[in-house]
């Protein structure tokens, strides 16, 4: 097989050349007349170009199973349904080799059919791995039916110094988390979250119970995920609160160590072929006995690209929750709609992960009220006119509807420092009070500089 064939051969199970239903399914291929699906609409509101692709496959299978055969392909759980007629004679051993880089998992007929079921999970790894082959030859012909046999040097991408590339750029930022304050206490105090909080406290008194039934040598229920996804628009405080989060089990001994890993695509995914795996294995070992956070964790699958590495991340953690059960909590963080697709594409994330905890936006007035708390918790500066300050802000957002949230609310108080000090840095002799007090210029300076969105 060349690389053109390849990659022809590779759009078979290329979710994008889709135009897919709400459950993830195509609809069925019959290989009759080629031409007849030349142009499909396709995911992303075009068209895309079948002819090619249907050909190579065409050629692929025609020689075992005859001219006339069909395929469902069911991007959920990544399997493929291959038909063809009951008369035509051939072996699993034999549609697996025509078939690289997937599986052939069973063959079975009825009264008019063969039925071959395929199992591509794994077509992305593989995919990657020969085009890191192809890549030292383009023009290599290859006999693909057999990966054992190809040469690994080069195609893995290993080599004598694989494992320093696998790390070089991996840059964990691994926090040790406040256990000075009562962090239940003080997650109640948060303004606003109000769903969010009650499923918080919800998931800590199912976590509390099932550890006094463990010191007590009671039963504890099996499948109980203390793994989270947390899902809403920026700015919402989904990392403030996960932290929060760890810091109540670790104080009352849930978990036994009081770190925050906050990791995201770019410390688990590799750059190429063989270390992403090695990368994601070492974020969550640095991870056991705290929380693994991973922020905007919808970017680690891209299903649209038969060669990107995230899979093998999403691949590695599914075995780490399996393998940790006890000593490894998950939260994965993202936009409610991208968090969404993600789970809608990785079942096995959400088999896991039941536990989905959504953070509202604020409201105006709990807008106003944390800007009011950054001033009084700072205790930098004090408002000089506390009800306009808060008609102005109020207004403001009724009228512009900044996005970002508490981000939006940091973001206008660091300006307000910024309008004071220009104002006030050169006078030849400024006050305390003017050192210490927000003008309501300053405000105003404040709001037109920081940016809705």
């Amino acid at each position: 097989m060349t690389f053109e064939e390849l990659k022809q051969y590779g759009q078979i199970f290329y979710r994008s050349n889709y135009k897919l239903d709400s459950d993830l399914e195509t609809k069925t291929f019959k290989i009759k007349n080629i031409k007849s699906y030349r142009h499909e609409a396709n995911d992303e509101g075009g068209y895309t170009d079948w002819t090619d692709n249907l050909i190579t496959f065409y050629n692929l299978l025609s020689p075992l199973i005859g001219d006339t055969f069909g395929y469902d392909l069911n991007f959920k759980t990544r399997e493929m349904t291959l038909f063809f007629p009951g008369k035509v004679q051939t072996t699993q051993a034999d549609l697996d080799k025509a078939l690289p880089l997937v599986d052939v998992t069973e063959l079975t007929n009825d009264d008019s059919s063969n039925v071959a079921l395929i199992d591509f999970s794994k077509f992305n790894d593989r995919y990657a791995y020969v085009s890191a082959i192809y890549a030292k030859n383009p023009i290599a012909n290859l006999d693909l039916s057999d990966l054992d046999k190809l040469p690994k040097d080069g195609g893995s991408g290993s080599n004598d110094d694989s494992d320093d590339k696998a790390f070089e750029d991996l840059n964990l930022n691994v926090e040790k988390l406040d256990t000075s304050v009562d962090a239940l206490e003080k997650l109640d105090s948060l303004t606003g979250l109000s769903e969010a909080k009650i499923q918080i406290n919800d998931m800590i008194a199912i976590a509390k119970i099932n550890k006094l039934r463990e010191e007590r040598g009671l039963k504890n229920p099996d499948g109980i995920s203390k793994h989270m996804v947390f899902v809403g628009d920026p700015g919402t405080g989904k990392t403030t609160v996960a932290k929060l989060f760890g810091t109540i089990l670790y104080q009352n001994d849930i978990i036994t160590d009081n770190k925050f890993v906050n990791t995201d695509r770019s410390d688990l995914v590799g750059h190429y072929t063989g270390t992403t795996a090695d990368r994601t294995k070492k974020v969550i070992e640095s991870s056991l006995g705290g929380i693994l956070f991973i922020d905007e964790a919808y970017q680690l699958s891209h299903p649209d690209s038969p060669t990107d590495f995230g899979h093998e991340a999403i691949d590695q953690l599914i075995i780490g929750m399996e393998n940790h059960r006890k000593d490894l909590i998950v939260i994965l963080a993202g936009y409610t709609d991208e968090m969404e697709e993600f789970m809608n594409d990785n079942p096995g994330i959400r088999s896991r992960i039941p536990n989905r905890i959504f953070f509202e936006d604020y409201t105006n007035k709990e807008l106003v009220q944390i800007m009011e708390n950054m001033v009084a918790s700072e205790e930098i500066v004090k408002i000089e006119d506390q009800k306009f300050f808060e008609d102005t802000v109020s207004a403001y957002i009724k009228e512009h509807r900044p996005t970002g949230n508490a981000r939006w609310a940091r973001n206008v108080y660091q300006a307000m420092l910024q309008s004071q000090a220009r104002r006030v840095a050169f006078k030849p002799n400024p006050s305390d009070a003017d050192l210490t007090t927000i003008a309501n210029e300053d405000l105003q300076k404040a709001l037109e500089i920081t940016p809705n969105n």
